[in-house]
């Protein structure tokens, strides 16, 4: 699995929606990056949020929107293992990794939850 958005996959990903809106995707450091995008910030630290945010990750990826939020300090870690199951569960639906940017942020440690 690649481990980062390439610009040969985001255009790819943009390709699977000829009908968005135009300006959907736009240009941005060489990547075709959707307007909007899904954060995973706020939630309980618990395994019903965990799956809940795994599902609206891969609806919002199935759905056009390419680009994911997170930091290590998000739900104490959790957020990025949901992000992590999302992932796997959309390569299984023909969306693989290079088509995706994930956006992640360091600086502030929070412990393993």
């Amino acid at each position: 699995m690649t481990t980062f958005a390439t610009a040969e996959g985001t255009r790819r990903y943009a390709a699977r929606f000829p009908k968005a809106a135009e300006g959907h995707f736009r240009d941005a450091q060489r990547l075709a990056v959707s307007s909007l995008g899904i954060g995973t910030y706020l939630g309980k630290p618990d395994e019903k949020t965990d799956r809940g945010y795994t599902a609206a990750i891969v609806e919002a990826a199935q759905g056009g929107i390419n680009v994911i939020d997170a930091a290590i300090n998000y739900r104490f870690q959790r957020s990025e293992r949901s992000i992590g199951a999302a992932l796997a569960e959309l390569q299984t639906k023909g969306i693989v990794r290079d088509e995706l940017i994930l956006c992640t942020k360091a600086g502030y440690l929070t412990p393993d939850g």
